[in-house]
């Protein structure tokens, strides 16, 4: 149960120093600057300091940082090197990333060329498009022999156009032949929307011809700018479609060609980062004619080091004091390594405050054991932790998923544990696929033959985990020097729950327990009301305070989702086994069982999984922490190189 003890430094250096020292503190990478900007608005320091206004510069360098991250994700899907499931930061020198960093011009020449490409391949896309609509209107013309420029003759007049589908073309035909009979029309072609037909008549039939075309609900259409018969043209249209094919499989090659500059363009990304992680950095100072102010939270140990890195480089005024009594502090955990993934869960519900315990040491086993409990398959907790393990011993994982997946990987053990303990093996596949002749018998008992006996356990480990969390809760008053309150509140009910619980088991343990039940009922009946000034009031709610006995009984059973979990993983388990040896063990049952074992073991793992983590994780946040955790801490965010795809192997930045 650590939390980091922080000191904090305050510091006033030379304007002129002031790029070189933010230099010095970034390479420490272990001070937490806090924000101070809003001093300066305050009437007792007007007038004396400013605000820094990072202004242009930290726009520039965000829109460049853009640009490059455009480039990059742009380069990925041309990228043909082998790619792993998981990518990790590349280790550079510093030699290397100073060399990369000063081929600015060819950086920004290959994001240039990039936005040149991919303006290029955007006109041939919407070229594309309007060629290949073009040739879908033209398609149902292909039958037309004559130009499509061809409008009209020295008395006729040509007239192309749709008309409904639904309309009965022969009706159309008879009709024009009857009402103008000096006209001419064919169906063109037809689609399930429209009529494709062709007119000529003679000029000074025009309004008649109309006339009886729009009683169809004919719509002329214009063939203006084109030249030839549709067949000819679609030609035409498809051989520029082929052209711009071509064109773009160049240019694709050039953007591949570039593919290999990706690396560089990361290392520059980076840059470009931590550039403007210093820019921003300084909006949260103070600055006055000739010196900026800083202030910032650090973990004590490094207090030496600071100091002497920053006096012996710099003329500047320094000064690292332990924080006030009251005055809040970042947050860093310092766990041992096996307790460190169950910070995860810690983390999502909320970091403990600067002023109270770390929880994780004593939270991290009943977790442990919860989420075993509730998966309770050997062969499942196997498979958790031999491929969590691969990936951590190939991978170097950073952050919270290195955490989750340790936690995955403890989590497997116990899964492992518990269900040989249960005799779970892939539920009971042994004894599937022999027939019930053989089986592989628990270490301890059979959940689903004596349910009853792993709710009793379930509830016992429930009462452990509430004692453990009003042990804290007490642990806290005395820290805090309230050692009665501590007493009255956690040790009396320490005494009257106890007694309940041995009242329950009868013989002596019953007598012992009925009297530590009375004892602890009497003094907590004198002490709950202590509050209140009215001697009636305090023992009126003396004598209320043990219905609390309710709440915490209350509490207890929501412990009995360890047994739900836990039977509702095997019995999936059996179920999935027993769907797979249905047709027997000949060649296509050996198949079936084979595919029913791997997509239902694996489908049951990954549900049952994730039913374990969120009802153990519930467990620790209503139960657990909700007798004792205050929360609200704010994370230790220490002003360091954040890089995304690089690694510098001295972690100094010149």
């Amino acid at each position: 149960m650590a939390i980091v003890k922080m000191n904090k430094l305050s510091f006033i250096g030379l304007s002129d120093d002031k790029d070189l020292i933010i230099r010095e503190l970034m390479n420490l990478g272990v001070v937490d600057i806090t924000d101070i900007s809003h001093i300066a608005d305050e009437d007792e320091w007007k007038g004396m300091v400013k605000k820094f206004k990072g202004g242009d510069e930290l726009l520039q360098i965000e829109s460049d940082i853009q640009k490059i991250k455009s480039a990059i994700d742009y380069l990925q899907p041309y990228d043909k090197r082998k790619k792993t499931l998981f990518k990790m930061k590349r280790s550079l020198e510093y030699d290397e990333y100073t060399s990369a960093v000063n081929e600015s011009a060819l950086i920004w020449d290959v994001v240039h060329k990039i936005d040149e490409y991919e303006s290029q391949l955007s006109l041939m896309r919407s070229e594309e498009n309007k060629l290949s609509n073009q040739i879908a209107a033209l398609n149902p013309w292909k039958p037309l022999l004559i130009p499509l420029e061809l409008a009209s003759t020295e008395t006729t007049v040509i007239t192309a156009g749709v008309v409904p589908a639904s309309l009965d073309s022969k009706s159309l035909v008879d009709d024009l032949s009857s009402n103008v009979p000096e006209s001419h029309i064919d169906i063109i072609n037809s689609d399930k929307d429209q009529l494709y037909v062709l007119v000529i008549y003679y000029k000074k039939l025009e309004e008649e011809v109309q006339n009886v075309l729009k009683r169809h609900g004919f719509s002329k259409i214009s063939f203006k700018g084109m030249s030839g018969t549709a067949e000819d043209i679609i030609k035409k249209l498809e051989s520029q479609i082929l052209s711009i094919s071509k064109k773009r499989v160049e240019i694709k090659n050039s953007i591949e060609a570039l593919a290999d500059k990706k690396d560089i363009l990361e290392v520059y990304y980076d840059h470009l980062t931590i550039e403007r992680d210093r820019l921003a950095i300084v909006d949260r100072m103070l600055k006055t004619d000739r010196v900026f102010i800083l202030e910032g939270w650090f973990p004590a140990e490094y207090g030496d080091k600071i100091e002497k890195t920053l006096k012996s480089k710099f003329d500047c005024i320094m000064e690292i004091r332990k924080p006030e009594e009251d005055e809040e502090t970042p947050v860093l955990l310092d766990n041992p390594r096996l307790v460190q993934p169950f910070e995860a869960i810690t983390e999502m519900y909320s970091l403990p405050n600067s002023k109270e315990v770390d929880p994780n040491t004593l939270m991290a086993p009943f977790y442990f054991i919860f989420f075993g409990m509730m998966v309770s398959d050997a062969g499942y907790g196997l498979l958790m932790s031999i491929i969590t393990g691969i990936l951590l011993i190939k991978y170097k994982f950073e952050g919270l998923l290195d955490k989750l997946l340790r936690l995955l990987f403890l989590g497997g053990i116990s899964t492992f544990i518990w269900g040989a303990l249960f005799g779970g093996w892939f539920g009971d596949i042994v004894s599937a696929v022999t027939s019930g002749r053989y089986s592989i018998p628990p270490l301890w008992f059979n959940p689903m033959n004596n349910p009853m006996k792993l709710l009793i356990c379930s509830l016992i480990l429930g009462a452990i985990h509430l004692f453990v969390a009003m042990g804290i809760q007490g642990y806290k008053k005395i820290k805090e020097g309230k050692i009665l309150d501590a007493i009255f509140d956690t040790g009396f009910w320490y005494i009257f729950l106890i007694g309940l619980g041995l009242l329950l088991l009868g013989g002596t343990a019953g007598t012992i327990g009925k009297y530590m039940a009375i004892t602890g009922a009497v003094l907590l009946v004198l002490t709950q009301g202590r509050s209140e000034k009215n001697i009636i009031k305090k023992f009126t709610k003396g004598v209320l305070s043990l219905y609390d006995a309710v709440g915490f009984m209350s509490d207890v059973l929501s412990y009995s989702r360890l047994l739900a979990l836990g039977l509702a993983t095997g019995v999936i388990a059996s179920v999935i086994n027993a769907m797979g040896t249905l047709i027997g063990f000949n060649p296509l049952g050996i198949i079936v069982l084979i595919i029913v074992f791997i997509v239902g073991h694996v489908f049951n793992l990954v549900i049952n999984a994730l039913g374990a983590y969120v009802h153990a994780s519930r467990l620790q946040y209503v139960e657990f922490f909700g007798k004792f955790f205050e929360g609200g801490g704010k994370a230790y965010k220490p002003f360091k190189v954040n890089t995304k795809y690089i690694n510098i192997n001295n972690g100094r930045i010149q």
